[in-house]
């Protein structure tokens, strides 16, 4: 008999669900493209799973009664656990699921360094008088064939909340980025629009933020930051309230932190110099940085490869989870697979695929106001009227996991025109001008629009510093530090993107298209059929792919 598990991701935001089978992860799913609540953000009366749960195990066709274990991080929500009582709960610590979410993408034997860091993961040891406890805010971990061991955690100091009030942690870098986020006018987990500000300025501020930190030489004492001390976020209000030019002081206020984060990462990775690793791993929240990680790539002291998995904020914690458990159970290091395959690129997109009948049925409630157009079917037609300068929606094959929409849901266009970005941030997405758009770019055609191929990054979780023939052939896909954001697209893992770049090059002679996510405003990115329509008659674009069938907008809708 087989035996399901069920790995589950999430803290307080970005729950998710993978389902197992004797160690070959068969589907995986984010609870936000479900509820389509961005983070998987959840009412007091729902379960902040329950959907991704239901979601997997439809998919593969089994009852929650066939699978013999549930494994997550203990920062699952205790609503969750207790309504999984009975179920054969099993939880490990939250930094070394993240960990070991990292460690499962690398070639069998790897020796690694894993740096996980966020805004913070499990209470360590006894809570104080009902009031503080320590939490993991940086953790320093080694891989290897053998299985794992703990080199250090830094802990910061945590106030013990009995209701929903925000947890206040110290001695965290994560949390720091995330108050000067706040502070620049973001929501709660908008750190990202903090990172694309930061190209537009300048590091002015970072003494001043570093007049808080202190670093040292051990990793159980790494990093010191009173985040709780409130001169802290008066230093940074009075930073903005100084200058004529708000959207100058906030572009110089990001860049500052960026580079305070960038400085922070390249010291923690001291710990590892001395140690014979193959490879770095970064995980957590942080690792989701892209900014930091080329800064990584160009300066750690160790010139040995960087990894930094599509799932690494918290919605990846399940697949850490599901490493752990199989190694309990082999007593040595698992080697999973996804759909029997490596696990590095597939499980990227771990979403299950929608049936025909499903697209029919999903086209069919939309009718009249969409319009089937044959005369767009292949790869070179797709070419063609992105040539033409059409901004499509592409729903093709299964979802990804994490924030960054690598060809499954994607909106996709002609980086030539700088209008095409206006139009996608200010008209289709209705976002700040400066968020970025991305690159796509085949393997074989990277080293001639970009530099430093240690940049490339199959994930879109890396920048890469443009060559000129990219700023002349795609200037809307480049930062204006001259960096991009580039997914590399290999041929054996993404068919359709593959043959749409040589087709697109065929066409215009040029090797880059632009790709973002496809997702409104405010919402996440689409998952199903009807979201995929829905957001693309709402977007205004100009046209979607919906897994080999092309749609447009019906010209006379009252028909």
């Amino acid at each position: 008999m087989p035996e399901w598990v069920l790995g589950l991701g999430g803290s307080d935001h970005d729950f998710s669900a993978a389902l197992m089978r004797d160690g070959d992860i068969r589907v995986a799913i984010e609870q936000e493209r479900l509820s389509r609540r961005k983070y998987g953000m959840t009412h007091w009366f729902e379960s902040p799973v329950q959907l991704a749960i239901d979601y997997c195990l439809a998919a593969e066709g089994i009852a929650l009664s066939d699978v013999a274990a549930i494994v997550s991080s203990d920062t699952l929500p205790t609503k969750v656990r207790t309504e999984l009582q009975g179920s054969n709960l099993r939880i490990f610590p939250h930094h070394l699921c993240h960990a070991a979410s990292a460690y499962m993408m690398l070639p069998p034997n790897s020796k690694a360094g894993v740096l996980v860091y966020d805004g913070f993961g499990s209470i360590v040891g006894p809570i104080e008088d009902q009031v503080r406890a320590k939490r993991e805010t940086f953790s320093f971990f080694l891989f290897g064939p053998e299985g794992h061991q703990t080199l250090g955690q830094t802990l910061g100091s945590a106030t013990v909340e009995g209701d929903d009030f925000p947890i206040v942690v110290t001695d965290s870098i994560g949390l720091l980025y995330e108050l000067v986020t706040a502070e620049l006018g973001y929501d709660a987990l908008e750190a990202g629009k903090t990172m694309g500000l930061a190209s537009y300025g300048e590091p002015r501020h970072a003494g001043t933020l570093n007049q808080f930190i202190r670093y040292r030489d051990d990793p159980d004492d790494f990093f010191r930051c009173a985040l709780d001390d409130p001169d802290l976020p008066r230093a940074i209000e009075t930073l903005l309230l100084q200058s004529s030019n708000l959207f100058a002081a906030k572009a110089d206020l990001a860049a500052s932190v960026q580079a305070v984060i960038n400085e922070a990462a390249l010291r923690s990775l001291a710990f590892f110099s001395n140690r014979a690793v193959d490879y770095l791993c970064i995980a957590g929240g942080c690792a989701l940085n892209t900014v930091t990680n080329s800064y990584l790539i160009e300066n750690a002291p160790l010139d040995v490869p960087l990894s930094v998995a599509p799932h690494s904020g918290d919605a990846g914690l399940g697949f850490g989870a599901l490493w752990l458990h199989e190694f309990e159970k082999r007593k040595r290091p698992p080697q999973l697979t996804f759909r029997n395959r490596n696990v590095d690129p597939a499980v990227a997109r771990p979403g299950r695929t929608y049936a025909a009948t499903e697209r029919a049925a999903a086209v069919q409630q939309f009718y009249p106001r969409l319009s089937f157009d044959p005369s767009v079917r292949t790869a070179q037609d797709l070419a063609r009227i992105l040539a033409a300068g059409d901004v499509i929606g592409l729903f093709n094959g299964g979802s990804e996991i994490g924030p960054r929409a690598l060809g499954g849901r994607s909106i996709i266009a002609d980086p030539l025109r700088i209008s095409t970005k206006e139009r996608i941030n200010r008209m289709i997405k209705k976002r700040e001008p400066f968020r970025p758009l991305a690159p796509i770019i085949l393997e074989d055609r990277y080293d001639d629009y970009f530099f430093d191929r240690r940049c490339a990054d199959p994930y879109m979780l890396r920048v890469a510093r443009v060559r000129e023939r990219c700023l002349n052939e795609a200037p809307a896909v480049v930062h204006v530090d001259r960096t991009a954001r580039v997914q590399l697209v290999e041929r054996e893992s993404h068919a359709l993107l593959a043959n749409l770049l040589r087709e697109f090059e065929a066409v215009t002679g040029r090797a880059v298209l632009l790709n973002t996510s496809f997702n409104r405003r405010g919402e996440p990115i689409v998952e199903t059929p009807l979201d995929a329509i829905d957001a693309f008659l709402g977007m205004g674009l100009d046209g979607l792919y919906l897994d080999g069938e092309f749609y447009r907008a019906a010209s006379s809708p009252s028909l």
